[in-house]
């Protein structure tokens, strides 16, 4: 199963194993971004987040820290778990132990933790709610890397490949 969560791609620990240019100018185009939506991450919003490494991602945030994530390319929704920490600096991304980030060539499993505020900066969207119906389990269609939901309202000619 491929995946990454756009948190999870920025965690310290899988940043430091995969330093490719095409890599590096993605975090450095995501920390030249303003903060938009300072009040992330809330539970029962779904947002929309860009980067340059992973294209467009879908994500569900529900109570009790679930989550579900709908990753360009895939079949099937990746489930996950997500929390804050360190005085809500911090969110943390826990992804199946099977399931594989492409950008860092890292599996799943335990815990990656990134700053709130950084991922923050990767989200260009959100609804409420789970409109796409992803606690369900099921991708509504095959997400293109590059071509975000029509549902997400965003400045399209700013974020994109």
């Amino acid at each position: 199963m491929r995946f990454l969560s756009w948190a999870a791609v920025f965690a310290a620990t899988f940043v430091a194993g995969c330093q490719t240019t095409s890599h590096v100018n993605a975090l450095d185009e995501v920390r030249a971004r303003p903060l938009v939506f300072a009040d992330y991450p809330q539970a029962g919003r779904t947002y929309l987040s860009f980067s340059h490494a992973h294209g467009f991602q879908v994500n569900y945030l529900a109570a009790q820290g679930k989550a579900w994530l709908w990753y360009p390319g895939n079949s099937k929704i990746v489930p996950e778990l997500w929390k804050l920490d360190r005085d809500g600096t911090v969110i943390c991304w826990k992804h199946p132990q099977q399931s594989y980030n492409p950008v860092t060539q890292q599996f799943g499993g335990g815990f990656a933790c990134t700053s709130r505020q950084f991922s923050a900066k990767t989200i260009v969207a959100e609804l409420r709610g789970d409109p796409f119906g992803l606690a369900k389990g099921n991708v509504p269609y095959r997400l293109k890397k590059c071509q975000a939901p029509d549902a997400f309202e965003f400045d399209r000619t700013k974020y994109g490949c």
